[in-house]
């Protein structure tokens, strides 16, 4: 029996005008009213995910940017916040130029503004720089930028994916401190975060299992990329949405439709419009 149901947000209740469907608004709180406990897992940080979080209505943690922040909407509760060490971020900056990878820098949870990076970007995730432009910072120096913080919340590098894996593996050779989280792939190119280590949206399952001391099994997870296969892997009823890569799907118990057909309500109707 589910009790608790868990919802990605790019791909997946977010359409691609990045709305939610007044279908999907409408089974959430169907699901809600039958006492269902509903919450957002995102890789979108705070202030992004925030509106949306509003909007249907949460007041139980959230967790954002994949497991690093997991809080309730006001902050009056913030039950995890893991930070990356500047030092190992100083070195991924670096050996991100050295492959030629584009390197973002992110320096707090809790800034509107916390977007930095250097130069132009032109490749296949042009669109996320575009709608995130507001929290753009361009420097001319990001080192200067991470030494002058002992942490930060997060990098991500966007390039190759044949080369962020050897970018990968060089960093892995220089530190553990961390953990790598395949967000996107697109058109042969890989959008890879750097957090600090024990980040991952399985993990922060466990802390919501604990927290409403519920099981696995018990669980219901909507996703439809990367970041949401360690999670999938957990939960009792693991859904994919039908515009999920098919390495995501194979993990999924059932495939419901795609974002822009209101699929999180279906999977709501089907599996617990009968609890």
């Amino acid at each position: 029996m589910v009790k608790l149901v868990c919802i990605d947000l790019d791909g997946t209740l977010l359409n691609q005008e990045k709305k939610v469907s007044s279908q999907d608004k409408t089974a959430i709180e169907l699901a809600r009213k039958k006492g269902i406990k509903i919450t957002v897992m995102t890789g979108r940080s705070y202030y992004s995910a925030l509106p949306y979080v509003k909007e249907i209505g949460l007041n139980i943690p959230v967790v954002f940017q994949n497991g690093a922040l997991i809080a309730t909407p006001s902050l009056s509760d913030i039950f995890r916040c893991l930070l990356l060490p500047s030092k190992v971020a100083l070195y991924a900056v670096e050996l991100s130029f050295k492959y030629g990878l584009y390197p973002i820098v992110y320096e707090s949870f809790f800034s509107h503004k916390d977007m930095f990076v250097k130069g132009e970007y032109c490749g296949a995730f042009n669109s996320y720089l575009i709608f995130n432009s507001q929290r753009l910072n361009k420097v001319d120096n990001l080192f200067q930028i991470l030494k002058s913080r002992d942490e930060i919340a997060e990098i991500a590098v966007i390039g190759k994916e044949d080369t962020a894996e050897l970018f990968l593996e060089q960093l892995c050779e220089q530190t553990d401190e961390f953990t790598s989280i395949k967000n996107q792939h697109i058109d042969g190119e890989v959008f890879l975060e750097i957090f600090s280590k024990g980040v991952g949206k399985e993990i922060a399952l466990d802390f919501l299992l604990e927290l409403f001391h519920l099981n696995a099994d018990e669980v219901m997870y909507i996703g439809d990329n990367y970041n949401d296969l360690g999670v999938m892997q957990k939960v009792g009823l693991p859904v994919a949405m039908s515009n999920a890569p098919d390495e995501v799907k194979k993990y999924a118990r059932f495939i419901t439709a795609s974002n822009d057909e209101s699929g999180v309500s279906l999977a709501i109707k089907k599996f617990l419009m009968e609890v």
